[in-house]
């Protein structure tokens, strides 16, 4: 069966880095041709389709970055019965024919809305030795006030007094949302928060590949992310758990909705519950069971199996 897989092109935007992995990983399937392009107008995916003729389109949408794909579109390729899915990014969603969730445990499962796979990479681990005494700590992603950095500065400041500790910080521009200025406040207010001496504050800026990202991750001792709990507000989860997940290392987060699908790990990995140290000293084993059910063969069985039950 082919199916397509049809994402935006923007490389410095987390809707595309999502469903440039999905793309990816499903392309191993054995059994569906899925084929992955990234479009940006009507007009170049009609010529894609009248080639190819898919039976089945997933589509990678928002409406901020498929702003060409439109209700009538949809209609007209229903009519030539194609199943048009989409992967749901947030709570605003209608129109298609099936609803692919990001959550594992997304609660509202039908015969037409389905639970995915965390799309995991599968990272090929370097042989890096530590060469200092220094404890590594770290974050990244698009610098957003909304991700509390100057509050990961704040917590290691209180909390590490005795160690040496490199926190490194990896904030970048968004494609669609520019903050170069919200990027400038944010490393004021981590400036800010560091009082013991024993704490350097590393902060970059330059675009990385998913490799890149992938190694900043594993040089760490410990990777944190303290993003703001929206509730009812977004049903999303966050792709940069992906990335720290494939490197198993240590990983530290809050209560925030976007974290959901790992709240529930023990030893606990949630700051409002644990010391960091605690869960540095923990390792990676409280979510090995979440990477084990997250691999890239669990997620591909996964949609082969969705897209079975709707043939």
């Amino acid at each position: 069966m082919k199916i397509f897989i049809i994402n935006n092109s923007a490389q410095n935007c987390g809707v595309y880095q999502y469903g440039k992995r999905f793309g990816k990983i499903l392309s191993k399937s054995k059994k569906h041709n899925f084929i992955y392009y990234e479009i940006n107008s009507e007009e170049e995916f009609i010529k894609l389709y009248e080639v190819n003729k898919p039976e089945i389109i997933i589509y990678n949408y928002v409406a901020e970055t498929m702003p060409w794909l439109t209700g009538g579109l949809i209609h007209r390729l229903r009519s030539q019965y194609v199943k048009q899915y989409t992967i749901v990014h947030n709570t605003h969603y209608h129109g298609f024919d099936y609803y692919l969730h990001q959550n594992p445990y997304h609660p509202h499962v039908d015969d037409r809305n389905f639970a995915l796979a965390r799309p995991l990479f599968d990272y090929q681990f370097p042989k890096i030795k530590k060469d200092d005494d220094t404890l590594h700590i770290g974050t990244f992603g698009f610098g957003f006030k909304s991700k509390y950095i100057d509050q990961i500065c704040k917590t290691v400041n209180e909390q590490i007094t005795d160690r040496k500790v490199q926190i490194n910080l990896h904030l970048t521009e968004s494609h669609y949302y520019p903050n170069w200025d919200i990027i400038g406040a944010i490393k004021q207010d981590c400036f800010k928060q560091i009082t013991n001496n024993n704490i350097k504050l590393n902060i970059t800026h330059n675009f990385l590949n998913d490799e890149e990202i992938l190694n900043f991750l594993y040089k760490n001792d410990l990777n944190i992310f303290l993003y703001e709990n929206y509730g009812d507000r977004y049903n999303g989860i966050s792709s940069a758990i992906d990335y720290a997940l494939s490197v198993k290392k240590p990983l530290a987060i809050c209560e925030s909705n976007m974290f959901s699908h790992i709240w529930d790990v023990q030893p606990s990995i949630r700051i409002e519950n644990n010391s960091l140290i605690n869960i540095i000293n923990n390792g990676f084993d409280p979510l090995e069971d979440k990477y084990n059910s997250w691999t890239n063969e669990n997620f591909i069985s996964i949609l082969e199996n969705i897209i079975e039950e709707k043939k």
